[in-house]
């Protein structure tokens, strides 16, 4: 993955960000905390994303890598290197170890141009018409960066859903990257689920795209009942 390293005088496991919000079985108000995902908590973190991310998310899901083999082991190893960079976030509810929710979150480091390259042709897809959208926006040079602060994938527990997780997950980003000396956050949000809570957190359109338009490029996700697929970038001053 990246060259970019986080600064060794940054505490971690730190946490980013605290929040009310209701129960698991009750009404009850009670506080999350979004922090960085401990060593010791990334194998968990990685099953929790294979079994909900890969079959939530619809591109992933329409393409099948909740069930293929090759794509679930190289997903596998993707995010143990993210997980090495210690950007990745988790979120935990007050008085419990259960991963409520989190993000893996990554730095993508101008300095680094090697292709990603799959076995698996449904994953290909996947990546490739993420960095086809990457490749139009010109991050880097738009921005006049070096550094800027993205994920592969943010998935929350589904008994947990209907709290805000995803949208604490996502304003965590804020505090993160001030203090991570990054002023630009990009990712891809193919859903309205996903597209509404970034942009309450401040995220804006950068390029979108129907995946009509991605069909007519080789991209096929069969059976997504959405139009439109976003990359959003939010700068964080």
């Amino acid at each position: 993955m990246s060259s970019w390293s986080r600064p060794s005088e940054l505490e971690w496991p730190r946490v980013w960000i605290r929040f009310r919000a209701r129960d698991v079985d009750s009404d009850r108000m009670v506080e999350y905390r979004v922090q960085d995902l401990p060593e010791d908590r990334v194998r968990d973190a990685i099953d929790h994303m294979k079994e909900h991310f890969l079959r939530d998310e619809p591109m992933c899901g329409s393409v099948g890598l909740y069930k293929d083999p090759v794509a679930l082991e190289e997903f596998d190893l993707m995010w143990q290197d993210i997980a090495r960079q210690q950007v990745a976030v988790v979120c935990f509810r007050e008085g419990s170890d259960e991963i409520v929710g989190l993000n893996m979150l990554t730095v993508v480091s101008k300095a680094d141009s090697k292709e990603l390259k799959f076995k698996s042709s449904a994953l290909q897809t996947v990546c490739d018409s993420y960095i086809g959208l990457l490749k139009q926006a010109h991050i880097f040079e738009k921005y006049g960066i070096e550094n800027y602060l993205s994920a592969w994938g943010l998935s929350v527990s589904p008994k947990y859903r209907g709290r805000g997780v995803g949208t604490e997950l996502l304003r965590a980003r804020i505090p993160m990257c001030r203090a991570l000396g990054l002023t630009v956050t990009v990712t891809l949000f193919s859903n309205p689920g996903s597209q509404i809570p970034a942009a309450k957190v401040g995220f804006y359109d950068e390029i979108v795209v129907t995946y009509k338009q991605l069909e007519e490029q080789g991209y096929l996700f069969p059976g997504v009942p959405y139009e439109l697929n976003k990359l959003m970038t939010m700068v964080v001053e």
